[in-house]
């Protein structure tokens, strides 16, 4: 036998060995890995504090770094403000720098937006933990095309002519942060106003009143001109954001002295009985028309005897702040007009109107005018034609020369033609000489659409309309192009210049551009200077030569059209000359516009466009470049502004609801909000709950939908549980108000409902937390009405539930500990065994013993555990009945180890579990104790007998035998049967063929000796056939010889059987029967 001392201390050395092995394998491990590295992060020379626009430098000193470049380069450092990594809406341009020498690392970004922020640093692929560090950003300076302009006061868009109007300007920096309060900039802004049209108007006393409330600045100006004006503010010759301001300037009040009077034709020679037409003009003290009607008064004075008479004065409002005053002409003469104001007794212009009134008799529609002049002339061609005045019998009606007028007027208004009228055969009345035919002759100089519009005094002819006249373009002769070679150039000064011919030059036709110019194009096909004129009429036009230097391309510049894309509400920089042909090594980019949508700064040739915010789509601006040989060209920067994909900007918060119950009960969890900029554009939204589901409660329905309130709703996902909706954000919004969960069955605890929203340009996803509170559910005890105890009997006894033997389940199920959140060690329940007959045995962990309870036959009530033996740490329990207290798995080994021993007729299980009232922890276990449920079953265990018999090989082979012999002898009757059957038929055959032979030789032969005649043949073949016959009846007798034969029904009875009644023959009916029978 070994020594066990020896033993132990082999025992004892083996182990020291092994750990010295580890300790050796572990130090020799980390040798070869080395320590992880590390990184301090800090500002560059501690600068923390920034303006707008800087580049941020953030310090990397690495600690226990490899020297091996393949490490340095799997290195990813990022930096993240206000959860957002990279480039966002706070900063952007984040650049690692990372050269050889690590003391010179560090990363870069641009701040963006003003405050104070917290930037995290890390390495992601290290998992270094992030470093904090905090900055503070300061707005840049005022930035015009970031600045906002707005009207002080909410009515300011309103203003009566002659008072102030008042507008504030919000200063920004470019990147959209609120400037804060500083110097004045009394010189930097500015205001100035147009019509609608383009045209321009002045505003006068402008003023600069300097920083206001909250943070603006003021200006103010004075318009005085009525109308719908737009007001342009700029801030150093560059216009705001939301510039121009629409501006509506009111008329003041009437002014009479200002107010002002004009004849409605333009004449004051005015034809006797015809209507006296002047219009009176309302205007305030700025000349502006006032639209109210105002009552007028006017007074007629003879100018020869200075005595006034009275007049049937007719007013009537004809436009808006325009009134018509009318009277008919009576009597010849001059006279003079005062129209004033009845009110204030104010003469309107403070002035008086003379006009004559003549003797005449032109009759407007039957004079007319006539000749080529009147429909079209050309620019530069004297043109004419006649006017013939007729009074209304169309009888000439001869005025004077004076008396005619005839004006020639461009539609818009921008040129005229100055008639000369001469008369006709005149003849002298008077001191004046008259006619009726009147010859005009003009010469216009622009082309263009004109009225001519021709007077006998106040009568307008052609029944007071216009003549339209068009005038066309001058025909100029063929221009031509001299071409003289650089080195002629010095004889051009000379008196007498020579063309030399060449091919040098390819000169194409001059194109009309319709404007009174004319456009010429050249190709030049060798590189040179040349001089050119242009001759017109053989005639060189100034100035003549003019030089002309043919140059390779590469003398000159070519700028290509950028597209860049940045998302909204960040920032973008690029260089504009990345694509572009500089011709020498100077470049400089002269001017720049300003874009619409955003800002623009420009620090050399790089340029950084930051959108204005909420503004999504595409914006452009255009830059001019020059280079060293001083040409100029230009391009554009298309930019396209990207949505961001949707944001949360609000999540539901401490959301409870019970287990298996519907919540909220009513309506749906308040507080989802997504941002999306594109409120047309169609987007989805997935809700995904990790451990329920989610659905839409009842929601509202809106009588008139739009097709933003079209939402479609949907299943999806690996189980069908996710719900997807698809619209606009306005829609989707509103639907995410009605979102209810509901836990699967019987789940509690925590849960998370993840949220993931796409559009066309990216996904956004996030997720909320929700607790399910628990509710106690029921135990439940899984086992079948009546188990049978077979097989051999061990000395427990029969083992009730075997799993190799057994498809029914027995074993408890307490449906609060699957998502318990707790150590499930602390769930227990009551489970308690009990039998009505017999004996119950069952092994149990040794934790459970301060617990077990049992009952032994003949004591009906529960003991404790007095004495036991623990073997392998479980112990062995015998009675009738037991129960005792465990976790949900102890229950379960117990029962599937339980054994019972008792009468042959079986007896009664009783099984009740009890979960002591436990059914969750939160925030812990003692505060999550209910009312105690319980679950009980009874099952029936019935024991069966199984018999077996030994089995002898010959009484096998011997049954088999016998069978065998059995199947043989059936086999042979069957034949023998068929044998006799077939001889049968074939003497009826021949019985039935005698019988037909008979009757044909005695046909008088009566019935009763056919019969007597019969019966010794019939009793012959019955003789014959008894035995096969024994198995028919009569009746089938007959139905089978029917259906086998057509013969007669004589035939028939002839073949009858001699058992019977016969009535045929026998009168008496006496019964016959054969005596072989």
């Amino acid at each position: 036998m070994a020594n066990p001392a020896a033993i132990s201390l082999r025992s004892s050395a083996l182990s020291l060995s092994l750990l010295l092995c580890i300790s050796l394998l572990t130090s020799s491990l980390a040798q070869q890995q080395g320590p992880v590295p590390a990184f301090l992060f800090d500002w560059l020379e501690g600068k923390s504090a920034f303006i707008a626009g800087d580049t941020a430098a953030i310090t990397v000193r690495p600690l226990d770094l490899p020297d091996g470049a393949s490490l340095r380069s799997l290195l990813s450092f990022w930096v993240s403000v206000n959860g957002k990594k990279g480039n966002s809406t706070y900063i952007t341009d984040v650049a690692v720098h990372l050269g050889d020498d690590p003391s010179t690392w560090k990363i870069t970004f641009v701040p963006l937006r003003a405050g104070d922020f917290v930037a995290l640093v890390a390495e992601a692929r290290l998992s270094v933990g992030e470093s904090s560090l905090q900055f503070t950003v300061a707005a840049a300076g005022v930035h015009p095309s970031a600045s906002r302009a707005s009207w002080t006061f909410d009515d300011g868009a309103h203003v009566v002519a002659g008072t102030r109007a008042f507008v504030s300007v919000f200063p920004r920096d470019a990147f959209g942060n609120g400037v804060a309060r500083g110097d004045d900039l009394p010189g930097y802004f500015k205001v100035s106003g147009s019509y609608v049209n383009g045209s321009a108007v002045e505003f006068l006393n402008f003023y600069y009143n300097g920083w206001i409330q909250d943070g603006r600045i003021g200006l103010e100006f004075v318009a005085t001109v009525a109308g719908d004006f737009l007001v342009h503010v700029y801030g150093d010759n560059r216009e705001l954001r939301d510039s121009p301001l629409m501006l509506t300037v009111n008329p003041g009040l009437l002014n009479i002295a200002k107010s002002t009077c004009s004849w409605k034709h333009g004449t004051n020679n005015l034809q006797i009985f015809s209507k006296l037409e002047i219009f009176i003009h309302q205007k305030d003290s700025f000349g502006n028309i006032v639209p109210e009607i105002h009552p007028f008064d006017a007074q007629v004075v003879d100018a020869a005897s200075n005595l006034s008479f009275p007049v049937a004065l007719l007013m009537e409002a004809v436009a808006d702040g325009v009134q018509l005053l009318s009277f008919n002409l009576v009597q010849p003469g001059e006279f003079v007009l005062t129209v004033f104001y009845a009110q204030l007794n104010q003469r309107v212009s403070n002035t008086v109107y003379k006009f004559d009134v003549f003797v005449g008799y032109c009759n407007g529609s039957n004079s007319f005018a006539n000749g080529s002049g009147l429909a079209h002339s050309v620019a530069g061609l004297k043109s004419s034609f006649a006017v013939f005045l007729e009074d209304q019998y169309s009888n000439p009606s001869p005025v004077e020369t004076a008396r005619l007028q005839v004006k020639i007027l461009a539609k818009n208004g921008t040129s005229y033609a100055g008639p000369i009228i001469s008369h006709g055969n005149a003849i002298i009345s008077g001191n004046s000489a008259q006619a009726s035919q009147f010859s005009v002759s003009y010469t216009p100089q622009i082309a263009g659409e004109y009225e001519i519009w021709v007077l006998c005094g106040n009568i307008v002819l052609n029944g007071g309309n216009p003549y339209a006249m068009t005038v066309l373009p001058g025909l100029a002769n063929s221009l031509v192009y001299l071409f003289y070679q650089s080195f002629h150039i010095h004889l051009i000064s000379a008196s007498i210049t020579t063309p030399i011919t060449t091919t040098s030059f390819v000169p194409k036709e001059f194109v009309d551009n319709r404007d009174g110019s004319y456009t010429g194009r050249y190709v030049a096909r060798y590189l040179g200077s040349y001089g050119i004129c242009v001759l017109f009429e053989d005639k060189q036009l100034a100035p003549c030569p003019f030089e002309v230097n043919v140059l390779a391309d590469d003398y000159f510049s070519d700028v290509q059209n950028d597209s860049v894309s940045v998302w909204e509400a960040e920032s973008v920089s690029f260089d504009v000359l990345s694509n572009d042909h500089i011709a020498g090594s100077k470049a400089e980019i002269s001017n720049s516009s300003s874009s619409i949508h955003g800002s623009v700064l420009q620090f050399n040739h790089i340029y950084r466009y930051t959108p204005f915010e909420g503004f999504f789509g595409n914006d452009s601006f255009s830059y001019t470049i020059s280079d060293e040989h001083n040409n100029v060209v230009t391009a554009t920067v298309f930019i396209s502004v990207l949505c961001k994909p949707p944001q949360f900007i609000s999540l539901a918060q401490k959301l409870h609801v019970t287990e298996d119950t519907i919540g909220p009960q009513f309506g749906g969890f308040p507080g989802i909000k997504i941002i999306y900029s594109d409120i047309t554009e169609n987007i989805s939204v997935t809700v995904k709950p990790q451990s329920g589901n989610v659905f839409l409660s009842l929601m509202p329905m809106k009588l008139h939908q739009s097709s933003a309130d079209v939402l479609s709703i949907s299943r999806g996902g690996r189980a069908g549980k996710d719900l997807i909706l698809q619209g606009t954000i306005e829609a989707i919004n509103g639907a995410l108000q009605f979102l209810q969960y509901i836990g699967n069955k019987d789940f509690y605890g925590n849960d998370v409902i993840a949220l993931h929203a796409m559009s066309r340009n990216g996904v956004e996803d996030t997720q909320f937390p929700i607790f399910v509170e628990p509710i106690n559910d029921h135990p439940v005890i899984l086992a079948p009405r009546s188990i049978s105890l077979g097989g051999n009997e061990s000395r427990e006894g029969h083992q009730i539930y075997d799993k190799s033997r057994d498809t029914f389940r027995f074993s408890i199920v307490e449906p609060d500990l699957r998502n318990f959140p707790g150590n499930k060690s602390h769930f227990s329940v009551m489970l308690s065994l009990e039998v009505f007959e017999g004996t119950l045995t069952l092994s149990l962990p040794a934790s459970t013993i301060p617990t077990v309870e049992l009952k032994i036959e003949g004591v009906n009530h529960w003991q404790p555990l007095q004495t036991y033996v623990i073997i392998e740490n479980h112990f062995v329990m015998k009675g009738t009945a037991i129960r005792f207290r465990g976790m949900v798995q102890d229950c379960n080994n117990a029962m599937q180890q339980l054994h019972y021993q008792g009468p042959s007729n079986g007896t009664t299980l009783s099984i009740t579990v009890n979960d002591l009232g436990n059914y969750g922890c939160y925030p812990d276990c003692s505060k999550m104790m209910g009312s105690p449920l319980s679950a009980a079953k009874t099952v029936s265990l019935v024991k069966t007998k199984i018999k077996t018999k030994q089995k002898n090989p010959r009484i096998d082979r011997l049954v088999g035998s016998l069978v065998a012999i059995e199947i043989l002898t059936m086999l042979c009757l069957g034949i023998t049967l068929l044998y006799f059957l077939f001889k049968c038929i074939k003497a009826l055959r021949v019985e039935r063929r005698g019988r037909i032979h008979n009757e044909r030789r005695t046909p008088e032969q009566t019935p009763s000796q056919r019969h007597r005649g019969a019966s010794p043949s019939q009793s012959e073949d019955f003789g014959h056939c008894s035995a096969p016959a024994a198995g028919f009846p009569s009746g089938a007798n007959r139905s089978s010889f029917r259906q086998r034969s057509s013969w007669s029904r004589k035939q028939e009875l002839e073949l009858q059987p001699v058992s019977g009644i016969r009535n045929n023959g026998n009168p008496d009916g006496i019964t016959l029967t054969d005596k072989d029978e």
